[in-house]
């Protein structure tokens, strides 16, 4: 029997075809859920979108917050100064009723001490002397009446001036309840898209564990697959390049035969397909203090409207660092810019601040290297954090 090439050809090519089928119907169980990869985009979608709505919504309550602190501050000075109208009121109360009591008695004490009065006066030794008497009286008498009438003058005024700020403290009030109420809502949002972003990211994080699972079984799979694939080709190649060499040494004779058939074993066994091997898997002078004692506070809750008792807010924490250095810095961080030096970034160094939007937004104390130590937002904690945004940035002199 003749060796034939044609039909040696035909097997590699059933051997070939059979090992990519085989291959195949394992990569369509890899790549045939593009579902799970569209969800984890979805997911990841949804999660950057509810991450933006948080921090629009946290940086509306950070200028909310700034400007409910100065309402607070204002209210608290105006109040002072309508004590102060009060006290001053009384004051000039007092000395009306001192003035208008020393005037009555002065005139009753002239009267009888000169025995001046109009059934006294004439029999007076000499009329032109108790003339001059009674205009001298007269005088002291529309003297003391004037300071009188300027006492309550004054009065009226400072009583005027203490309704004109009564009202302005109400106004004020009143703007305290606006804003408290405002800042109230936001942060109900605020929590509840921090919960919606924390439930999401949970989600996210479960389906990228998923769908790597599911990809190392299915990679496992694969290489298992391609294994058995190519041990089978080699095999059925082994065993078909010894069935020729059987052929071709029959042909030849007995003894010859039985040389060939061991030579072509020999030349199988040296075409065993190996098995794929697994690839290796390839600050400036004066700023220390501030920056000791706020880097003390890492990890301190953040609490709007705080200044130690319990958290800090931007502005609490950098007025409280600054304050353990011996710098007075106002209260809130509008106020804080401007009590502040401009310097350009290039020239910013470690304890300079750093001031979003004016600091009516947001203000922390640079640490160099482009990053902030600051109380980000309700929720959060001190810490040190990268720049972001378009910062300015302000020297405590």
């Amino acid at each position: 029997m003749r060796f034939s090439t044609s039909a040696f050809r035909s097997r590699s090519f059933r051997i070939l075809a059979a090992t990519v089928v085989a291959v195949g119907l394992v990569l369509s169980t890899i790549g045939g859920n593009s579902a799970s990869a569209q969800s984890i985009e979805e997911l990841r979608a949804r999660a950057q979108a509810i991450a933006n709505e948080l921090e629009a919504l946290q940086e509306q309550e950070a200028i909310l917050g700034s400007k409910l602190l100065e309402v607070q501050e204002s209210i608290t000075a105006t109040r002072q100064q309508i004590d102060e109208t009060k006290a001053s009121i009384e004051d000039a109360k007092a000395r009306l009723a001192t003035a208008q009591d020393e005037a009555s008695q002065y005139v009753i004490s002239a009267y009888i001490g000169a025995g001046i009065g109009d059934d006294l006066s004439v029999g007076a030794a000499d009329p032109n002397e108790a003339v001059n008497e009674q205009v001298l009286l007269d005088t002291l008498q529309g003297d003391r009446e004037q300071v009188a009438e300027d006492l309550r003058a004054a009065r009226l005024d400072l009583e005027q001036k203490s309704a004109d700020l009564e009202s302005v403290s109400a106004l004020l009030v009143a703007q305290e309840a606006e804003l408290g109420n405002v800042k109230a809502e936001l942060d109900r949002a605020i929590e509840g898209q921090t919960e919606l972003l924390a439930d999401t990211t949970a989600e996210l994080r479960a389906a990228i564990a998923a769908e790597e699972e599911r990809r190392r079984r299915a990679a496992e799979a694969e290489a298992r697959a391609r294994a058995i694939a190519a041990q089978q080709a080699a095999a059925q190649q082994a065993a078909a390049q010894q069935a020729a060499a059987q052929q071709a040494a029959a042909q030849q004779g007995g003894g010859q035969a039985a040389g060939a058939v061991r030579s072509g074993s020999r030349g199988g066994a040296t075409v065993v397909a190996a098995q794929p091997g697994t690839a290796a898997p390839a600050p400036y002078t004066g700023s220390n203090a501030a920056i000791a004692f706020a880097s003390s506070k890492l990890g301190t809750p953040y609490l709007w409207g705080g200044t130690g008792n319990g958290g800090y807010d931007c502005s609490g924490l950098v007025q409280a660092a600054f304050a353990s250095a011996g710098k007075k810095l106002p209260r809130v961080g509008s106020a804080q810019y401007a009590a502040t030096q401009r310097i350009d970034q290039s020239q910013a160094q470690a304890g300079d601040l750093v001031f979003w939007a004016n600091g009516s937004r947001h203000v922390g104390i640079y640490m160099g290297d482009g990053k902030v130590l600051h109380a980000p937002r309700t929720g959060d904690v001190v810490k040190v954090a990268p720049l972001y945004g378009s910062p300015t940035f302000g020297r405590v002199g």
